[in-house]
């Protein structure tokens, strides 16, 4: 990672709601199930030695929250029960930033973030947010579970985080309240609300978009009252957050492939025997299976649904997606080549060319 990149983005601090979750607080929102912390993570009832505390943003209804259940069974079976997981979903304890605050304490164990937000942290996961990088699922995981995708996971170690693996959030797509869209100049004027991360940022507004960072919790409202005309994600999340009901249209245009790291708190991890170690990583192996089997699953379901909605669908073509990755690519490749180095993006473009 170079020094431009620490020094564009320095070590986040933490947020209001991040401090407020410390070992006391969190104890008294776990009370509930009869856990004390103690040690290594937090000490678990009954004959486990470990309670390893997961939490996410998801609702229990997407495979996110489905994937953190296989981690769990996988896990405290083949452990016999001496790893307990604990598993609390619908962002109870803050978003992606919050939790991997958390995480960085050891007040929780387990999250999954998507790339974009986690950045923040570890400069090196912006590549992931170079626009049209991947051609396909099969594609990006080729990358992912290379050797460049391997060290940007290891990255995470330097601020105090372990890597278990690359889960999927999916190929973001585009809705809005226009049926017009076909190319980046359909795009001029559209307020469209993304993630807060600058790569994403700078790919819209090169299309004419205002690109407007906000809250996800907000998004909803956001373009029920007009405060933002559009919004990209993948199709599962589009579906659970019912941003159908408040657009439409929709546009595939699998503009960004966003994994989402499953990160593990690196201070419980070091506390484990070595047999334990094995198996969170091997949990971590088969929850990663499963959460992109599972993620292909809700894909094609949640596309029923929006078509079912009403929602005029626009497949682009092969020419358009160029039209929309020249534009977009242009304007966030030379950021990410400053922010991380020539040498990391020239390394990643052979491998994705390799990987075709």
């Amino acid at each position: 990672m170079s020094a431009a990149a620490h020094a564009r983005f320095p070590r986040p601090a933490p947020s209001s709601n991040a401090r407020s979750l410390s070992r006391r607080s969190l104890l008294g929102l776990l009370g509930a199930s009869g856990l004390a912390l103690a040690g290594c993570g937090v000490a678990a009832p009954g004959n486990a030695e470990h309670t390893l505390v997961a939490a996410h943003a998801s609702s229990t209804d997407h495979f996110m929250h489905r994937s953190f259940v296989r981690f769990k069974e996988h896990l405290e079976e083949i452990s016999e029960g001496r790893i307990e997981v604990k598993i609390f979903p619908n962002g109870v304890f803050g978003g992606d930033r919050e939790l991997t605050e958390a995480i960085q304490l050891d007040n929780l164990q387990l999250t999954a973030p998507s790339s974009s937000p986690l950045a923040a942290f570890s400069p090196s996961m912006n590549i992931w947010d170079l626009p049209y990088l991947f051609d396909s699922r099969e594609h990006a995981y080729a990358v992912l579970d290379g050797p460049l995708g391997t060290r940007i996971m290891d990255d995470l170690g330097d601020v105090r985080l372990k890597g278990l693996g690359y889960w999927e959030n999916g190929f973001r797509n585009l809705t809005a309240d226009r049926e017009d869209i076909t190319g980046p100049s359909d795009m001029r004027g559209i307020k469209l609300r993304t993630l807060e991360n600058p790569t994403q940022i700078r790919a819209w507004n090169a299309t004419g978009a205002s690109a407007t960072p906000m809250a996800f919790t907000e998004v909803y409202t956001g373009l029920q009252q007009g405060t933002i005309d559009a919004q990209e994600n993948p199709l599962p999340l589009i579906v659970t957050q019912k941003f159908y009901e408040v657009q439409t249209a929709l546009v595939l245009s699998r503009h960004v492939y966003t994994p989402s790291p499953l990160i593990l708190s690196r201070k419980f991890y070091d506390g484990l025997p070595d047999e334990l170690q094995r198996m969170v990583e091997e949990a971590g192996t088969e929850s990663v299976r499963y959460c992109r089997e599972q993620s292909v699953v809700d894909d094609e379901a949640a596309l029923g649904v929006i078509e079912d909605a009403g929602l005029t669908v626009t497949e682009l073509s092969a020419a358009q997606r160029e039209e929309f990755g020249t534009v977009m690519t242009e304007a966030a490749e030379p950021f990410v080549r400053r922010l991380l180095g020539d040498r990391l993006v020239d390394e990643l473009r052979a491998e994705v060319e390799e990987a075709r």
